[in-house]
C-alpha cells in the first residue's frame, strides 16, 4: 500500500536536496503504488539507498553509475514548480496534475567536470501526447538552464551490462569477500581487473579466464 508524503513534510525533511550519500529523493519507493517494479538499490560507492521506481529505472541506474564520468546520480529531482508552471504557461501546456504539483526528474547526472546532465526514463518509445508535453516543459526546464537533457528508454538498456554491474557491485566492498569468485567480483567491480561487461553473462568459467588472465 502507498504511503504519500504531503510537498510540506517533504520540504520539512529536505526531501529532494543534498549530493552523494546525503541525497534524499523527492519521491521514495514507499510512496509509489508499483509493488513487484519499484526498488531500492545500494550505490555501491557511497552506500546510499537509490529510489527508483520502475524496472527501466533500475536497470538504467546500473548502467549509467558503472560509468565513471558520472560521479554523482540523484534521483527522483524536484523541479522548481514556479518555473514549470511558467513553461506550461507559455507553451499552452496543462500543467501536470495540479498548479502546485512538484513535478520530478527521474535522473539528475553531475559528471566528472562538473556539469550537469537530466534523464528521463520511459517504458518504451510509444509515448502519448500528453506524454510528450509533459516532457516538453522537463525538457525546456533543464536546457533553459543549461543543463543536458535527454530520453532513456528500457527497450534500449543493454541487459547483459546491467546484470553484470548488479552481479559484480555486490562485491565491491572489501568486507562482502569470501572465496575465489567473490575476489574477482570484487577486483572486477573496482575496475582492477579488465572484464567485457557488455557481451557475455558473467559465469564461473568467465572468472576463471580472468583469474588467469591477471596471475
Amino acid at each position: 500500500m502507498s504511503r504519500r508524503i504531503s510537498d510540506q513534510t517533504k520540504n520539512k525533511r529536505k526531501m529532494g536536496t543534498g549530493k552523494g550519500a546525503s541525497y534524499l529523493p523527492y519521491i521514495t519507493v514507499n510512496e509509489f503504488n508499483s509493488r513487484g517494479t519499484a526498488s531500492v538499490i545500494k550505490d555501491w560507492k557511497t552506500g546510499r539507498g537509490v529510489h527508483c521506481l520502475s524496472q527501466g529505472e533500475a536497470l538504467w541506474y546500473y548502467v549509467l553509475r558503472w560509468d565513471d564520468n558520472n560521479t554523482d546520480i540523484r534521483e527522483q529531482y524536484p523541479l522548481d514548480n514556479e518555473s514549470t508552471r511558467k513553461i506550461a504557461s507559455e507553451n499552452g501546456i496543462k500543467h501536470p496534475h495540479s498548479e502546485t504539483h512538484i513535478m520530478t526528474t527521474d535522473f539528475l547526472i553531475t559528471k566528472s567536470d562538473g556539469s550537469l546532465h537530466a534523464y528521463s526514463v520511459k517504458p518504451n518509445k510509444n509515448l502519448s501526447e500528453r506524454e510528450l508535453q509533459i516532457l516538453c516543459i522537463e525538457k525546456i526546464y533543464w536546457t533553459s538552464r543549461g543543463c543536458g537533457f535527454d530520453m532513456l528508454f528500457k527497450t534500449d538498456v543493454n541487459l547483459i551490462l546491467a546484470s553484470n554491474v548488479r552481479i559484480v557491485t555486490e562485491f565491491y566492498n572489501p568486507d562482502s569477500v569470501f572465496d575465489k569468485y567473490s575476489a574477482i567480483k570484487h577486483k572486477i567491480a573496482r575496475k582492477e581487473y579488465p572484464f567485457d561487461m557488455k557481451h557475455e553473462l558473467i559465469n564461473n568459467t568467465l572468472l576463471d579466464n580472468v583469474w588467469r588472465a591477471n596471475q
